[in-house]
This record gives structure tokens, C-alpha cells and sequence, in this order.
């Protein structure tokens, strides 16, 4: 499922951060970072087959976050990257105080498909259902012999 359902104003997500501007440059927009993103996480999943991603745990232990919050190998990093800062945009708008309550607010306006919770977003389901995949992936890489030896 390539992206589909995007609204007609193009807005795929809306976030909110104390620093979205090192969010955006060191989280969403960067290799290796897709552990800590959930915007690079969805996307990942959405485009999976497309970039050939493989999802592996996000670190090296055993907890069920790491596979929870995969990430993807190092090649997929990059070709995730390479499409995201081919293909979409940024915004970053400064709010003074209450900027949890603006982010619902722009969520409940403007519908982005990438925010799976604070509207009822039809594809919502399909994009976890999606992201599953990839967790039961890495958490299948974390459980191999050849992960553990390796040390992740």
C-alpha cells in the first residue's frame, strides 16, 4: 500500500515536540533513525515492498521495544531516507504554550493519514496491521540464533 488516502491538502502528519526542529532533522529525517520515529516507522511500512526494507530489532537486547520499534537495516535506512527527503516536505511552526492542544486541533481540521490516533482515520487500522508485520519481522530476527550470536 503505497500512499494512498492522502487528503488534498497533502498533510500526511502533525506532531508536536519541546524541539521539532531537531525532531525533524535528527528523528524523522534521518538514516538509522526510524526506532525513535513513528512517522518513519509508518512510512517504512507502508512503502516496505516498494524500497525492499527489512525490518530488524531496533537495538541490541531483548526487550519487546526493540522489536516494537524497528527499525530498518542499514541499506533500507538509506533508501528510506533517499524517498523522504525526495517526496515530502517539512513544516515547523513555533508555538508559544498549549502546542499539545494546537497539534489536536490541526489532527481533528486536517485529517493527516500518518496520525493513527486523535481522529477516526480510515486507515488507521491498515497502517498498524502493516507496522505488526514489520514488528513481528524484527522480533522473528531478534528470537534467531544469528542475531543473538552476532549481538544484535
Amino acid at each position: 500500500m503505497p500512499l494512498t488516502g492522502v487528503p488534498e491538502n497533502g498533510l500526511l502528519y502533525v506532531g508536536s515536540s519541546a524541539n521539532l526542529a531537531t525532531r525533524e532533522y535528527h528523528t524523522h529525517f534521518k538514516s538509522g533513525g526510524s526506532g525513535f520515529s513513528t512517522l518513519r516507522r509508518s512510512i517504512g511500512a507502508l512503502l516496505k515492498s516498494d524500497l525492499h526494507l527489512d525490518t530488524i530489532p531496533r537495538g541490541k537486547g531483548t526487550s519487546p521495544s526493540n522489536y516494537r520499534n524497528y527499525r530498518f537495516d542499514q541499506s533500507g535506512e538509506h533508501a528510506l531516507t533517499n524517498w523522504m527527503t525526495h517526496s515530502l516536505e517539512a513544516c515547523i511552526c513555533l508555538i508559544d504554550g498549549h502546542y499539545r492542544e494546537v497539534e489536536q486541533k490541526l489532527i481533528d481540521n486536517l485529517h493527516p493519514i500518518l496520525c493513527l490516533t486523535g481522529w477516526s482515520n480510515p486507515l488507521a487500522k491498515e497502517v498498524k496491521v502493516l507496522r505488526k508485520i514489520c514488528a513481528n519481522e524484527a522480533k522473528a530476527r531478534m528470537n534467531s540464533s544469528r542475531w543473538r550470536n552476532r549481538g544484535g
